[in-house]
């Protein structure tokens, strides 16, 4: 029980982390839809995703597993299905000009937005539980 709670409260810090590091994940900050969408999040992992990738296990094998990532995006594409607070929306990045060093504007579309939250939501995932890993082999 106590690490089902703490896998919740991991995945609701995560969500709440990639909702205000990426403008095109948005959320309701009330702690109804968060909690439900860490819930939620933890069941899809826990019990959707080992079926997707079981289907998905000869396209994996053929491209030397090149293809889990879209296992992680089907996941993601659930998730505001399930959950009513949640929106992923395509972003448009305005650009950087800091000190002669200038990065341009460019435009996310639906799918690269998913992506993007994808892949921000596994870097906070994994960073977190490489830190309680380290904090707790002490």
């Amino acid at each position: 029980m106590k690490a089902l709670l703490r896998h919740i409260l991991i995945n609701l810090l995560v969500i709440y982390l990639v909702s205000i590091c990426y403008p095109g994940f948005s959320i309701l900050h009330d702690a109804k839809t968060l909690i439900t969408a860490a819930i939620i999040w933890l069941l899809l992992n826990k019990i959707v995703k080992p079926i997707i990738k079981l289907l998905l296990l000869p396209i994996n094998l053929i491209t030397l597993n090149l293809f889990s990532w879209v296992v992680g995006l089907i996941t993601l594409f659930l998730l505001p299905v399930i959950v009513g607070g949640i929106k992923i929306t395509p972003y448009d990045f305005p650009g950087i000009n800091y000190q002669g060093f200038t990065v341009p504007g460019f435009h996310l579309n639906l799918f690269l937005s998913f992506v993007v939250a994808s892949a921000f939501l596994n870097v906070f995932h994994n960073g977190i539980m490489w830190l309680i890993r380290k904090d707790s082999d002490k």
